[in-house]
């Protein structure tokens, strides 16, 4: 992986809309999900369930959990007058984002926050991620007290959430957002109000469609040049909805460059978003972990 310089990405927009030029958004699956109609020569899915299973460094079982009451009670809420760091914004166009600690293994997120039952967890959801990048979760909520985040989680089914304490992460801010319109083929990266990117896509095809809603950031890997994934994927907290595995991997979805640049405005992938490889490089760059992405239909 590449050394990263530090994000700007209003300074690093210049070059994007030189000659209004559209780029093309392509849909990744099986821990990444490829239409294998679009690729002349099929890579190996960048990563199998067995490897995501076999391969994670061995982790402590999860803590016992204290007994909780079954007294109802209010629902934890956000505020923005708690003194707590980790207090969400009133600004809805900033994100928070949630970090894991570099001493922290694993992630082991509950149905309640200090209590309840453990998330159901497909695999272990370990840190670092498994291509060494520190593990990173949008955060959804937060306890009054600040001391429990409420984070979507990178597992199936898709929007998966659950709570962790807030002792295990470090919260930061960002105003970077990825929107994908499947109807107009379109991808388009704002920062706060500012649009700083806007490209054609490749999206799911109609028997392995895009899925719908909001996910977020959460890994980048490093390709090449001429992979069928293009220089660089952006995983995706979303999984196909339509193929359990793909190619023995788990079918996760991305965004990515792509080798048949020509078939960019179809729909043509396993689910994933396809772009060219100068928007998705553009995208290595500018858009941090974490960052949420809404696609509608």
């Amino acid at each position: 992986m590449r050394s990263r310089s530090p994000f700007n990405p209003l300074a690093a927009a210049g070059g994007v809309f030189v000659g209004s030029a559209l780029l093309a958004v392509v849909a990744v699956v099986g821990t990444l999900v490829l239409g294998a109609a679009d690729v002349d020569a099929r890579e190996r899915p960048w990563l199998t369930l067995e490897e995501l299973v076999v391969d994670q460094p061995i982790v402590e079982p999860p803590p016992a959990l204290p007994q909780v009451s079954t007294t109802p009670a209010e629902p934890p809420v956000m505020t923005a007058t708690s003194p707590s760091p980790t207090t969400l914004p009133t600004n809805p166009l900033e994100n928070f984002v949630a970090t894991v600690r570099p001493e922290v293994d694993a992630i082991w997120p509950t149905t309640e926050p200090g209590g309840g039952d453990y998330v159901d967890l497909e695999y272990p959801v370990t840190n670092p991620t498994y291509f060494g990048n520190p593990l990173t979760l949008m955060v959804t909520d937060r306890t009054p007290d600040g001391e429990w985040v409420k984070v979507q989680i990178p597992i199936r089914p898709n929007r998966t959430e659950g709570w962790i304490p807030a002792t295990d992460v470090e919260v930061s801010s960002h105003f970077v957002r990825i929107e994908v319109t499947l109807s107009e083929r379109s991808v388009r990266v704002w920062v706060g109000e500012t649009l700083i990117a806007e490209t054609s896509a490749v999206i799911g095809a109609d028997v392995t469609p895009t899925p719908l809603g909001t996910f977020f950031v959460n890994d980048l890997v490093e390709r090449f040049d001429g992979s069928s994934y293009g220089p660089y994927i952006l995983s995706l907290s979303a999984f196909s909805e339509a193929l359990e595995t793909y190619g023995g991997g788990v079918p996760v979805i991305a965004i990515h460059g792509t080798n048949r640049p020509e078939l960019i405005g179809g729909a043509h992938s396993a689910g994933c978003i396809r772009i060219e490889n100068d928007m998705i490089r553009f995208l290595a760059e500018v858009v941090p972990m974490g960052t949420p992405v809404t696609i509608t239909a």
